[in-house]
């Protein structure tokens, strides 16, 4: 998968005087030209935003449109790279839609899931929360339950022979609500899947309100499950206060709109409510048309927890080394505060406890390995 060479190059800080510089071969052969981005490269990675359909690499999705005798927006591979330039969310969710269309069998999912271990694998990133919407697999693809079946026998399966630890929060689609809130919540009451940790609200935000799902959240709440939602994206601080205050949610995915009111600031901290940042998804579509402009340091000082994700990776050109990189190099966080954020993942983590105790313990590990404070 070539993540990082379609982003812009990104530029190392000079080196202090008397500071050894390491040259570093980084994922696909970019170099990390300094000892901080070499052990962001190299240090155990936890990511809790990143929706599994979102891995596929353009090339895989050419390759399973073409097997499946499935249209793209576009008529080629060449073309169906250019249109990841996204001009904000709604360009990005017709792609979203063409792709879900191309799951077709058994094998989609499982290459789908392969391709998603192989990436975690070459970044380090040993726990996951992965995104996946049963409604979109009922609607398009194999169906709901046997779409989670196959991509849960195949995580299992990599977790087995020392893969990343992948737990998935199923996700509601908020322009479907009325058809995939029920079936999302019959799944929940209905199935006992050992991966399945959470309920997500995904999907459009501009003209449909968090609020909206409350009902079938109020389900899924009382079987036995966490709930996360997109917020504060592409709508303000109000959507990201339904979901706190109407979703109950544990976890708010973006949630950097928030930074314009002070008041849904302190409601996030005073709850101790983790945002999980995505920057170039916020760059890509147009959140924020500079980062330069991103709140991420602001919601870190108001004491709003926060992780650092990629949310779908190829559709933005990025990979999760790069969303540290950027962050150390944009924002000037130092690879403590970044290892910090790094551990988030697992403090704020929706996994079985003794599985994210396990994990700390071996983050810590490396982290003495790494010289990491």
């Amino acid at each position: 998968m070539r993540l990082l060479s379609s982003g812009p190059r990104i530029l190392p800080e000079p080196a202090a005087s008397g500071t050894r510089r390491v040259v570093q071969k980084a994922p696909e052969g970019i170099a990390l030209e300094d000892e901080a981005n070499a052990l962001l490269a190299r240090m155990p990675k936890a990511e809790v935003h990143l929706h599994l359909e979102g891995t596929l690499a353009p090339e895989t999705l050419w390759r399973m449109a073409q097997r499946n005798g499935v249209a793209l927006p576009a008529g080629s591979l060449q073309e169906l790279r250019a249109f990841y330039q996204f001009d904000g969310f709604d360009k990005f969710a017709r792609l979203w839609r063409a792709m879900c269309a191309c799951f077709r069998s058994e094998a989609d999912y499982e290459q789908m899931v392969d391709g998603f271990v192989a990436e975690c694998t070459r970044q380090h990133i040993r726990y996951v929360e992965a995104h996946f919407t049963p409604y979109n697999h009922q609607r398009y693809g194999i169906g709901a339950r046997r779409a989670l079946e196959v991509v849960t026998r195949r995580l299992e399966a990599a977790e087995r022979a020392g893969g990343p630890v992948t737990r998935l929060i199923l996700d509601i689609s908020s322009e479907s609500i009325p058809q995939g809130g029920p079936l999302t919540a019959e799944l929940f009451e209905q199935e006992a899947n050992p991966l399945v940790v959470a309920v997500g609200l995904g999907g459009p935000e501009v003209g449909f309100p968090r609020s909206a799902a409350a009902p079938y959240f109020d389900r899924i709440r009382r079987a036995g499950y966490a709930a996360v939602a997109h917020a504060g994206e592409t709508e303000g601080p109000e959507h990201v206060r339904q979901a706190v205050q109407e979703l109950g949610v544990r976890r708010v995915q973006h949630g950097v709109r928030a930074s314009e009111d002070g008041g849904t600031l302190r409601m996030l901290a005073e709850r101790n409510i983790c945002c999980d940042v995505a920057l170039t998804s916020n760059r890509c579509l147009k959140v924020y048309e500079d980062l330069s402009g991103h709140p991420l340091k602001r919601m870190i000082a108001a004491g709003v927890p926060v992780t650092l994700s990629t949310d779908d990776p190829p559709f933005f050109g990025t990979d999760l080394v790069r969303e540290y990189a950027l962050a150390h190099q944009l924002f000037g966080l130092s690879v403590g505060e970044l290892w910090q954020l790094n551990l988030n993942g697992l403090r704020y983590g929706l996994a079985e406890t003794p599985v994210r105790r396990r994990l700390m313990l071996e983050f810590n590990a490396a982290a003495e390995t790494l010289g990491i404070g």
